[in-house]
């Protein structure tokens, strides 16, 4: 009979946005699950949610606790919900979850696996607290990057050798270089010229993603490439301010919002460069995702990034916050087409290192450590 295995998380999309990468990976990795092994589940702390709701419509059921991550009573729930499925492994995502699902684990008897997702520069102190004393009821944590683990050990105070690496990816089939034609048909359909060259940026528009270093770094760009076209995409509660950013700048007609799109392996296909101006990071999935579709990479050098990346060979690395180091490295890359095509070559076949069927092989191996022989 397969393990049962849940997944816990506190949420599926972030304020002003309709999904976030956590829910992107349960979309890639539940089908990739080996069914006659694993029963896999997925629950949420909270009520539905788009993202959540979209979960489901794609084939990946969530049952909704309808709790804030505050409710004393999420305790009984994970309880109960542990042992009306037959849990062995709790899988926890964000840290509600994570401290409500160590204490059930406990209590049930299953097995805790802590997936973190990035090194929180803001780490609330409460749960510097709540770490410190359930610690000790981690059998596994899953960390990201490099980065990423050393915060689990430093910050969070998970005994290192319970910590495995895992990295990110992107499904390799599904973000293969698309035709020029599919490229060129998105944009046509935003307004972009065919000729222009495009600079994109894809992710949630909030502060960590560094959007505003990106629109500061524009004009200087432009200067040099007046041709060129800012192309972001997703949505999120700045993009008025960031509207307002482009505006004031005096580049409102060269940069496009396209707001969420689903066909994110088409719009890469419309770009010349894909940017990441991120404050701070795990493994950003964009990335994968761009190199797989054999992209320019013009990243901050921030966090997972900094260790995927080989500067100047798979793509080019920048401070994080540092508009006019951006701009020179967006235009280092736009003018020179042989360095452009190097970098995308060489991001192509550094991809195949990152596939997420390897994630979904390496979490089941953790998986496997935890159950009896």
């Amino acid at each position: 009979m397969p393990a049962g295995v849940l997944h816990l998380c506190d949420k599926f999309g972030v304020e002003g946005s309709s999904i976030h990468g956590v829910t992107r990976l349960f979309s890639w990795w539940f089908p990739r699950f080996d069914k006659g092994r694993f029963a896999v589940t997925l629950a949420g702390l909270k009520r539905p949610e788009p993202a959540s709701l979209r979960l489901s419509a794609e084939g990946v059921p969530v049952t909704h606790l309808g709790r804030n991550a505050y409710d004393p009573r999420l305790l009984g729930d994970i309880v109960g919900l542990i042992r009306r499925r037959n849990v062995r492994i709790l899988h926890v995502h964000g840290y509600a979850a994570s401290d409500f699902g160590r204490l059930a684990a406990r209590i049930t008897g299953a097995k805790l696996v802590l997936h973190e997702h990035f090194a929180d520069p803001k780490l609330p102190p409460h749960q510097a607290l709540a770490d410190r004393c359930l610690s000790r009821l981690t059998d596994r944590a899953i960390a990201v990057s490099g980065s990423t683990r050393n915060f689990l050990v430093r910050e969070r105070f998970v005994p290192r050798e319970r910590v495995r690496l895992i990295w990110n990816g992107a499904p390799l089939d599904d973000f293969a270089p698309v035709s020029r034609e599919r490229g060129l048909a998105v944009r046509r359909q935003l307004g972009i010229p065919d000729t222009a060259l495009v600079i994109g940026a894809i992710g949630r528009l909030n502060p960590q993603k560094g959007h505003r270093y990106l629109l500061d770094a524009a004009p200087a760009v432009l200067a040099r490439h007046p041709e060129a076209r800012f192309l972001i995409a997703g949505d999120g509660d700045l993009m008025n301010a960031l509207r307002g950013q482009a505006a004031s700048l005096g580049i409102r007609d060269h940069v496009v919002f396209a707001g969420h799109r689903d066909d994110v392996p088409d719009v890469l296909g419309a770009l010349d460069v894909l940017c990441i101006a991120s404050l701070y990071e795990g493994t950003p999935l964009t990335l994968f995702e761009a190199m797989a579709s054999g992209k320019a990479v013009v990243s901050t050098s921030v966090d997972g990034c900094r260790e995927v990346i080989a500067d100047t060979e798979t793509g080019l690395l920048v401070g994080p916050g540092d508009s006019q180091a951006l701009s020179i490295a967006l235009g280092l890359v736009l003018g020179d087409p042989q360095l452009r095509e190097r970098l995308a070559a060489n991001a192509l076949l550094e991809s195949q290192n990152y596939d997420v069927n390897a994630c979904v092989r390496q979490i089941q191996e953790v998986y496997q450590e935890l159950l009896p022989a």
